[in-house]
This record gives C-alpha cells, sequence and structure tokens, in this order.
C-alpha cells in the first residue's frame, strides 16, 4: 500500500504512482458517494450490495466467506444477510456436500437489484467518460485491466479474521 505524506510535511512532490492512488481512491469515493440514491431506492445499504455482489460472485458463499472477502466480521455480514433474507433478496440453505454449512443464494429479485445497482454505476461512468476522447478511455481502460491482472496475481487469499 502507498501512503500520501499529507501536503505540508513532503520535500519532494507526489510521484506518478502516488498521484494514481489519489486518483483511483477519489474516483471511487466519487462514485459511492454518488451511488447512494440509487441503494436508497432498492433499500439497501453499501454493505448489503456487496454482500450481494459476492454472493452473487462466488461459487458457494456463506457468511464467513463474504466476511472474509470484505474484510469484516461474520457478525457484521450476518446482520446484513438477515436484511437482505428479510426483503426477499437472498435465501440460506443447506449445502448439498456439507449438510453443516450454510449457502447463500441470490433470489431473482436480488439478482435484479444488483444489476440494476451496477447498471447505476455503468451509467455514471458513461456520463462521466462521455466527453473524453475515446482514445483517452481505451488508454484508462487498457491500464486498468493491466493494474487488475497484476494485483491479482499478487493477491494474497483472504485470512480468517479474529
Amino acid at each position: 500500500m502507498v501512503a500520501i505524506s499529507p501536503p505540508g510535511s513532503r520535500t519532494a512532490p507526489p510521484t506518478d504512482t502516488e498521484q494514481l492512488v489519489v486518483c483511483v481512491h477519489d474516483a471511487m469515493g466519487s462514485v459511492l458517494h454518488r451511488i447512494h440514491p440509487a441503494l436508497e431506492a432498492e433499500g439497501i445499504s453499501l454493505g448489503q450490495f456487496w454482500a450481494l455482489h459476492l454472493v452473487s460472485g462466488l461459487r458457494s458463499a456463506s457468511v464467513s466467506t463474504v466476511a472474509r472477502h470484505l474484510f469484516v466480521s461474520a457478525p457484521t455480514v450476518c446482520a446484513n444477510v438477515d436484511q437482505l433474507e428479510a426483503s426477499g433478496l437472498l435465501t440460506r440453505r443447506r449445502s448439498e456436500r456439507d449438510h453443516r454449512a450454510v449457502e447463500l443464494l441470490l433470489t431473482p429479485k436480488g439478482r435484479k437489484v444488483e444489476s440494476r445497482v451496477w447498471d447505476r454505476i455503468g451509467q455514471m461512468m458513461s456520463e462521466a467518460a462521455q466527453d473524453l476522447p475515446p482514445e483517452d478511455v481505451a488508454t484508462a481502460l487498457r491500464v486498468f485491466v493491466a493494474l487488475n491482472r497484476r494485483l491479482e496475481s499478487n493477491a494474497v487469499p483472504p485470512r480468517e479474521l479474529s
């Protein structure tokens, strides 16, 4: 992780990599801030959205697996799962492979909610990129794909939270 020193404590200008970290952070913050109305319209929180997204993408999702991926405690995820289940967006069922385990599954309604939120994020990104030169958008895409590949290849598997 690259730390950025407070403005008054630096002797040298920030490196391009440090500026990239700040720009990615700021862009993510802007998207997350602007997505709140869509989440509110769906009746879910940001944490619930991420839980839905993880359950959607994982082969076998459990409360502990989602907690590991989100780097939060299992009780936090359990509270979100309880609310998502009460809203009809997610269900729990006993695993067919291990009857002690409980799997989380999105309901059709949950899939629609997840899809609508991602559609809204896509619309926001399209609007933000609308007046950019196409070659700049293509370059940004190429760079982020390469960065994601490198980050994923260096990824450390999530560890158990205590």
